[in-house]
């Protein structure tokens, strides 16, 4: 059955309404379209096929109590004939989605002060949900490793070496590999990078990342996985990638990514935004151009284990950025305090 047919089939199964279209497709990880139906919009996508049971068992007690504490999310519902398409949608409301994967230089900074407010707000959600008698299922299910598409993990970037270690992934990669033209070039950096790794190791025991509070992560705060709606509401879809992490993991992603190349004063407003519901310690700010490296790091490895299985024209384009990843520690050791300082400046 066509992708088309199958969303039409979901829309029929939920009763949306008799004039409801595919708007168009999503891209996402897993095949996912865009439905209209009267004054709402609605995502309609696949499940993680890598997420069983429990994980989603547990995603939907995690979204229900983050409703309940302020903070609109979607809710994961298996059809009850088993089809992989489960309904994304916000109760009555009208969701519009404010950023299409576009380069964060490019996108309205009012648009990315929403982002990071509720970078913040996440945080300040589940702060209130600590003393739930159901928090520490989370906790624990949120601690677990859970593979994410078909090559990454969902890992916290603070565990990134152990996760290298217990995973073998270097010597994986070694034996994996086939022959390419660009095999020696990669297997060549496979040492730089396990020795990034290592000292990357020791830089987050000498700032004791361990010891700062810890939270349930969203993981891919994307702006694509946050919808407003005509009334300025906001609701944050997609917890596939939820983990246990430093709180300021998620802003350090975006700050790392998504908030690059904006300028200092422009980078201080979004901070003092996220800080405003956040409510972050000394400690825990410092430690954001080390989470900053870390996320560097991350892709480093997610990329070791994607290029084995990857068509030569697109290996090419892996080694280049494994190159720019695995120098997490130098970075983080020459930017740290120009980092700190665009971001709290005039914060």
């Amino acid at each position: 059955m066509m992708d088309d047919q199958k969303a039409q089939k979901v829309i029929e199964k939920y009763n949306l309404d008799e004039k409801a279209e595919i708007v168009c497709e999503l891209k996402a990880t897993h095949r996912a379209f865009r439905v209209r139906a009267g004054n709402k919009l609605y995502a309609l996508r696949k499940f993680n096929p890598y997420m069983d049971a429990e994980d989603l068992r547990v995603q939907f007690l995690f979204a229900t109590l983050m409703q309940h504490a302020g903070l609109n999310t979607n809710i994961p519902i298996l059809t009850k004939d088993g089809e992989t398409f489960v309904e994304v949608k916000g109760e009555l409301w009208a969701l519009f989605p404010w950023c299409d994967w576009r380069c964060g230089n490019d996108d309205c900074m009012d648009d990315l002060l929403v982002l990071s407010s509720i970078q913040g707000l996440w945080i300040n959600c589940c702060e209130k949900l600590r003393s739930h008698s159901l928090w520490d299922a989370i906790v624990c299910n949120a601690q677990k490793f859970r593979q994410r598409k078909s090559w990454a993990w969902v890992i916290p970037l603070d565990q990134v070496p152990r996760f290298v270690e217990e995973c073998k992934i270097i010597q994986k990669a070694e034996s994996e590999v086939s022959d390419s033209p660009y095999r020696e070039r990669f297997l060549n950096l496979l040492p730089q990078v396990y020795s990034g790794i290592c000292k990357f190791d020791r830089i987050l025991k000498e700032q004791e990342i361990h010891t700062l509070p810890h939270m349930v992560t969203h993981g891919d705060f994307h702006p694509s996985n946050v919808f407003v709606s005509n009334k300025k509401e906001v609701a944050v879809f997609d917890l596939d990638c939820y983990s246990f992490e430093p709180r300021i993991t998620d802003f350090a992603r975006a700050a790392n990514w998504y908030y690059n190349k904006r300028s200092g004063l422009e980078k201080a407003r979004l901070f003092k935004k996220f800080q405003m519901h956040a409510h972050l310690s000394e400690e825990e700010i410092e430690a954001l151009p080390l989470m900053m490296c870390a996320h560097d790091l991350y892709y480093a490895v997610g990329h070791i284990i994607l290029f084995p299985g990857e068509p030569e024209d697109n290996q090419y384009r892996l080694i280049k950025s494994i190159q720019r990843e695995l120098k997490a520690p130098e970075r983080y050791q020459r930017m740290h305090d120009d980092i700190l300082h665009a971001y709290l400046k005039n914060a």
